[in-house]
């Protein structure tokens, strides 16, 4: 039946995008459908400290398909006051949904902004949580006005709520407000830049013997750049609460066992928030038409005071209470053609020290080539 009802979605999807060929009154809404497809070749190394062996480094070779990878619709009213972008159409064959968005969403906008780092199997890519924060490509209704330099954008965003690992089981965590991004933006000559400010509650039914039953989420965002000739400069800085929660861009997975900027549930069932702050730079220059060369560094720091306090008084008894991991790389993209680039990349990413114990996490270095096509 489910993949009966994906047939019907997408040949409906099909008469949608054919229809206004077919009419012969007046004209009709006019849309344009684009993709970005990035496959991804390479070597993948673990330092001991991050293998299951624990005694050896472990080298592999892997391909495929990077993540953020989309086919994407555009469609626009025939006065040209209104539109809508319906992304992830891919999941039209691959799932239950189809994400909905705004003609140019919050986190669309955010990733103007970005470096470069190739897809790994581990879920790193554009230096996401080692450096560089975004809101994830999730449902959202928006409202955006540009005029000249100026841009401004509100949001409603779908919450994150699924995405907590720490409330305790018999209890159930909901939204009572969705989640909404501001966003301002500014542009002079070569100059960009679009702060933004996120904010998110969640609370749990179930709680019991005085404990908090509610926390936030917020974040804030300041990514800026700047371009002048053959020469590219892109930075972000951002500072939040419990950010993991909702602008982690997705990518989770890919901090496997690290500390992560979501809240602390003390034994005594109080919450203690965990702050979180980070940032990166990327340079970046053309040496011919068709090369360039970028290199770049994040970071990110985070601290909660119920890591390291004692256990008699409901914390961790852990060794710090704070954790900073780093990450460097180094790209050549070459351009093909102007829809299809190669970009021969280098990752080095230092997992700093385990706030348990205060042993080494170990590091993880990717090398390989990522070609995108994108139409």
């Amino acid at each position: 039946m489910k993949k009966t009802l994906v047939i019907l979605v997408a040949l409906a999807a099909l008469v949608a995008f054919t229809a206004p060929a077919w009419a012969t009154e007046a004209p009709g809404p006019s849309f344009t459908v684009g993709g970005r497809m990035l496959t991804d070749i390479g070597y993948h190394n673990n330092s001991k400290e991050l293998t299951n062996n624990k005694k050896e480094d472990v080298t592999s070779a892997f391909v495929n398909l990077g993540n953020t990878s989309y086919l994407r619709a555009t469609f626009t009213s025939v006065d040209k006051t209104t539109g809508g972008t319906t992304k992830e159409l891919g999941k039209i064959l691959g799932a239950d949904a189809v994400v909905i968005g705004t003609l140019h969403d919050l986190s669309q906008k955010k990733t103007e902004i970005n470096a470069r780092i190739i897809q790994t199997e581990t879920g790193k890519i554009t230096l996401t949580n080692w450096g560089y924060i975004y809101g994830s490509r999730t449902p959202q209704a928006g409202f955006q006005w540009e005029s000249g330099m100026f841009g401004f954008q509100l949001a409603l965003v779908q919450p994150g709520a699924e995405k907590v690992p720490t409330v305790a089981s018999g209890q159930d965590l909901y939204a009572n407000v969705p989640r909404f991004d501001l966003t301002a933006k500014f542009t002079a000559g070569g100059f960009l830049t679009q702060p933004g400010f996120g904010w998110s509650q969640l609370k749990s039914e179930g709680v019991t013997g005085g404990g908090d039953d509610t926390f936030t989420s917020w974040i804030v965002i300041l990514p800026v750049k700047f371009a002048m000739g053959p020469f590219t400069a892109k930075a972000q800085v951002h500072h939040g609460q419990n950010n993991d929660a909702e602008w982690s861009g997705g990518r989770l997975s890919g901090l496997g066992a690290l500390p992560l900027s979501m809240p602390y549930i003390k034994s005594n069932g109080k919450i203690e928030d965990t702050k979180q702050t980070g940032g990166f730079i990327s340079l970046e220059y053309k040496i011919l038409p068709v090369w360039e060369i970028a290199a770049g560094f994040g970071i990110e720091k985070l601290n909660n005071d119920a890591w390291k306090q004692a256990t008699s008084k409901g914390g961790a008894g852990w060794k710090n209470d704070d954790y900073t991991r780093t990450a460097y790389f180094v790209a050549l993209p070459y351009t093909v053609t102007k829809n299809f680039k190669i970009h021969p990349e280098f990752a080095y990413y230092n997992y700093g020290d385990n706030v348990k114990d205060g042993k080494d996490f170990g590091t993880e270095w990717v090398a390989g080539l990522q070609f995108q096509f994108v139409f």
